[in-house]
């Protein structure tokens, strides 16, 4: 069993804005989190990504299409997102989150997809579906169930 922490919650509330970068959140069951523009639910309730790929961004000098376009809810430390499957769940505080999609698809307009650059983007960021209502926390810690 992975173990790792929340580094960091988002919530975009308005399209074109800023996120909020919060402490806590609340996520509901079909939706996501509470008072985040993308808690429609379906398959692509959250989407959470991991400092490995946080930290590649950062260093990356070609932007790729995704760079400005991917909104991630939460970041985690020490974990490595790149390994989790559909169905596997994360358990954070008193919510479930359930890995909904195999890994994020490229568009093929980038500029890295049109280079064959590498993007950390198509693994290390996942989506998420809440399957178990309940407040997450900065700093929290992650465990994960099959």
């Amino acid at each position: 069993m992975e173990s790792g922490k929340i580094k960091k919650i988002k919530i975009f509330h308005k399209k074109g804005e800023p996120a909020e970068i919060v402490s806590q959140a609340e996520c509901l069951v079909d939706s996501g989190l509470v008072g985040d523009r993308f808690a429609k639910g379906g398959e692509k309730q959250l989407t959470a990504i991991d400092e490995i790929c946080e930290n590649w961004l950062s260093q990356q000098e070609t932007e790729g299409l995704c760079f400005k376009r991917f909104k991630a809810n939460i970041t985690v430390e020490n974990m490595d997102l790149s390994a989790f499957k559909p169905g596997q769940k994360l358990i954070l505080r008193d919510a479930e989150l359930e890995f909904s999609q195999e890994n994020k698809e490229c568009f093929a307009e980038c500029v890295r997809v049109h280079n064959k650059m590498d993007c950390k983007l198509r693994n290390h960021a996942k989506y998420l579906k809440v399957s178990k209502s309940g407040k997450i926390c900065e700093n929290d810690k992650i465990t994960t169930k099959e």
